[in-house]
């Protein structure tokens, strides 16, 4: 028998798995589908993979009291071990609220992203943007839009309820809001600049977030109307461009709901 074959046979348990477990995540809202697809995949375990290590141990998981966190718990392996991409949110986290959810208003704030070069990070800032109910992204040079694939996918569909729309230049969107009236406050590593967590929000107004390997240039942060950063404590001096919009997103958010609470 061939490496080949042999490989081959060995990944067969672990890919059958994979798609069962997939389809039961997918109709995992339907209560009747669930429970005889937990049944099936724990009869598919035990009879059919009982000699395959490890995966035979899955079993104790498929029971009818399992949860979705269990689903998770079986899911990472078979990824692990079919070698796919490495497993993320933008996989597993598919999940809107329900339909009868209440959504709260929009923040009347608008995030400008200068020159990204990650499709991923597009997306992920859609994601931020969504969650803390941003209003609009301003997508400027050669940022990727939501119609990458990789964006897209990164995206979840927040790119739905995020409006948006592009600039050929960091500048142009920079002015293009403050010919509205709306401040921009540039998100930097700008030494003596005011910390996060002592900045004053107003609103409306719009963050200005550098490319990963750049940061903004200079004439776009003389163009803003403020400078705010996030203090760092560790060697490295800056965060990923979504991880620390996430935080100035968190922050702006808190503010707004705390003055629509007074």
């Amino acid at each position: 028998m061939s490496e080949v074959k042999v490989h081959e046979d060995l990944e067969k348990p672990w890919r059958d798995t994979y798609k069962r477990l997939i389809a039961l995540e997918r109709g995992w809202e339907k209560e009747r589908f669930r429970k005889a697809a937990i049944a099936d995949l724990r009869r598919f375990l035990l009879e059919r993979c009982a000699g395959v290590p490890h995966l035979a141990n899955l079993a104790r998981l498929a029971r009818e009291s399992m949860t979705r966190q269990d689903l998770f718990a079986m899911i990472v392996p078979c990824e692990r071990e079919l070698k796919r991409v490495k497993v993320t949110d933008v996989e597993i986290l598919t999940q809107d609220l329900p339909t009868a959810a209440t959504i709260a208003p929009k923040m009347p704030l608008t995030v400008i992203a200068d020159n990204f070069r990650s499709a991923i990070n597009v997306g992920t800032l859609f994601r931020v943007s969504d969650c803390f109910g941003i209003e609009e992204a301003l997508l400027c040079g050669y940022t990727p839009d939501p119609s990458d694939g990789r964006a897209k996918a990164a995206a979840l569909g927040a790119e739905n309820w995020v409006k948006w729309s592009r600039f050929p230049r960091t500048l142009d969107a920079v002015r293009a809001v403050q010919a509205k009236g709306i401040p921009v406050i540039a998100l930097e590593t700008v030494e003596d600049a005011p910390v996060l967590e002592t900045w004053q929000w107003q609103f409306p107004c719009a963050i200005a977030l550098g490319s990963e390997r750049f940061g903004l240039d200079a004439d776009v942060i003389q163009a803003c109307d403020g400078v705010m950063r996030i203090p760092m404590f560790g060697h490295k001096n800056s965060l990923n461009v979504v991880m620390a919009f996430t935080l100035v997103a968190h922050a702006a958010r808190t503010a707004f709901e705390q003055r629509a609470a007074k």
